[in-house]
């Protein structure tokens, strides 16, 4: 059992209002656009792009199947909106941003198979077989090209003080392919003068960001949340170029998550940002890349 793992297993009861989304589920349609973002539930992705079809840390499991961070309510909370089927039709490979059970599980491993491979960060070489099972992985040490796709892997911390020890190495992804829109998959990362640099670098069109406001009782009362909340996207908005445009993913799915789909809308109009400069979808979604 990893340390990761343990830390999860030991953090104390707190009690966590979840917020709800209400929209209903947008079907996927039968011609789906050339490039488009599907969130499934939490941060799990299904992306197509440059011709290919790409899922992002898959998490199957079905509503209260996996422990509760919190001690409150077991996880994920809610139950996915399609068939699992329907997800891992024409997937051509996957990418994986760490391991954390709230970002792959046993579900998925068995559904992935040795069927379709998981590109993978060096921190956990081993981590995927040891827990969950699943050796189809290959690393991604720097960049690489995948399919025709580039493949660029970017860091990031999963906290801060002594809960960036605890949480561990994480990464995210900078999707290129050419007459594409550049896609930057920002991962379980907090804003930083890190993501902002990325962001200048490879100045993507679109930004996929976790904005959870997970919390780990009681260190983030001294160190803040584990991945962005509300008011992190409003100030990482305001600071990126104006052509970037914001997806927000990881909301109303695990029990620590602190921001919701609700609240992050709510801060988003304050601030004066669009429904269209940040895109906040429902579970089953789909974004048009080309919009």
């Amino acid at each position: 059992m990893t340390k990761r793992i343990l830390f999860y297993l030991l953090l104390p009861v707190a009690v966590i209002c979840a917020g709800c989304s209400n929209r209903e589920r947008v079907p996927e349609p039968d011609s789906k656009p050339l490039d488009s973002v599907r969130l499934i539930r939490n941060a799990t992705l299904k992306i197509n792009y440059a011709g290919k079809t790409i899922l992002v840390d898959p998490l199957f499991s079905g509503k209260g199947e996996l422990r509760s961070i919190l001690g409150v309510n077991k996880n994920p909370t809610v139950h996915l909106t399609m068939p699992v089927e329907e997800i891992m039709s024409n997937v051509d490979f996957a990418l994986g941003t760490h391991s954390h059970f709230d970002h792959f599980d046993n579900a998925a491993a068995k559904a992935l198979g040795d069927s379709i491979k998981m590109y993978i960060q060096p921190a956990d070489s081993v981590a995927y077989q040891n827990e969950y099972g699943f050796g189809n992985t290959e690393i991604i040490a720097d960049s690489m090209n995948v399919n025709g796709i580039t493949i660029i892997r970017t860091t990031g911390v999963h906290g801060r003080g002594e809960l960036e020890t605890l949480m561990g190495a994480v990464s995210g992804f900078i999707l290129k392919a050419p007459d594409n829109p550049t896609v930057y998959i920002v991962g379980d990362c907090l804003y930083t003068d890190e993501i902002q640099a990325t962001i200048e670098k490879y100045t993507p069109q679109w930004v996929i960001i976790n904005t959870g406001g997970a919390i780990a009782p009681p260190l983030s009362q001294k160190y803040g949340t584990l991945i962005m909340n509300e008011k992190d996207v409003v100030e990482m908005v305001d600071a990126s170029p104006a052509h970037c445009r914001f997806i927000a993913v990881h909301m109303d799915a695990i029990d620590h998550c602190q921001t919701t789909r609700s609240i992050l809308r709510n801060e988003a109009d304050k601030a004066g940002i669009s429904q269209d400069k940040l895109l906040i979808p429902a579970d089953g979604e789909v974004i048009d890349l080309s919009r």
